[in-house]
């Protein structure tokens, strides 16, 4: 004989339900792919192409324009730098021709002056000498003795106008004249107790000659300088 089932007491039923489960998540369902008319197709990526045709052109274009004209501003500077140069080239032969041109106009004024001296020497030779005792003199009218020297052809045809120089400028001294080999006509020294004068014809044909170098010597400097200057050069030519 079977046993019966129990019965289950330990079930309560007044305990609320449980909650109900969760549906699934539905499967998802892919978006429509978008659909366009062939021919729009076409059409669009005709113009597409053309689009970008059209401003690789432009930007060929640009690029192609960009390197011409850096070529251009090139060849510009480089043309204007041998312009430049040109220029500087040519006032600097100018300045030379003209420097030169001076030289000959200032050597030949010292020639002719250089003869015309030695003219009026031959024809006066005491003239100069006379003026510089005179000019002596007058401020040494105290001092106890004086010593003219001058080339002995000429020492005793002075003698009668230092004599008359002496009285009407007060000089109250004793003067020597003395007659020397070595001075040619129209030099002189004149000599008192603590000092002296000397005129030197050679002595002063050397003195134009130095002034003359060194003046033109000068000239080339400063036109050397402003040369490689050309800011400069601009400055002093404006």
């Amino acid at each position: 004989m079977a046993t019966p089932a129990r019965y289950l007491f330990d079930i309560d039923f007044s305990a609320p339900p449980p909650p109900p489960m969760p549906e699934p998540d539905p499967e998802p369902v892919a978006p429509p792919r978008p659909m366009i008319d062939l021919e729009d197709h076409q059409a669009e990526l005709a113009a597409a192409i053309e689009k970008a045709r059209a401003e690789g052109h432009e930007e060929g274009y640009m690029e192609g324009r960009m390197a011409a004209e850096a070529r251009a501003a090139e060849r510009l500077a480089d043309e204007a730098a041998r312009l430049s140069a040109a220029v500087r080239s040519l006032v600097a032969s100018q300045d030379a021709e003209r420097l030169a041109v001076e030289r000959q106009a200032v050597e030949l004024a010292v020639a002719v002056a250089r003869k015309l001296a030695g003219r009026l020497i031959d024809a006066e030779p005491l003239a100069e000498i006379r003026a510089l005792v005179a000019e002596s003199l007058g401020p040494l009218r105290k001092a106890p003795h004086l010593v003219l020297r001058l080339a002995a052809a000429h020492a005793d045809g002075i003698r009668g106008e230092v004599d008359r120089i002496a009285r009407e400028t007060g000089f109250e001294g004793r003067v020597v004249i003395l007659g020397e080999e070595d001075l040619g006509p129209g030099d002189c020294r004149i000599e008192w107790a603590d000092g002296g004068i000397v005129r030197d014809r050679a002595a002063l044909d050397a003195e134009v000659e130095a002034a003359v170098a060194r003046y033109f010597e000068g000239r080339a400097a400063s036109l050397a300088t402003i040369h490689d200057d050309p800011v400069d050069a601009d400055r002093t030519r404006g």
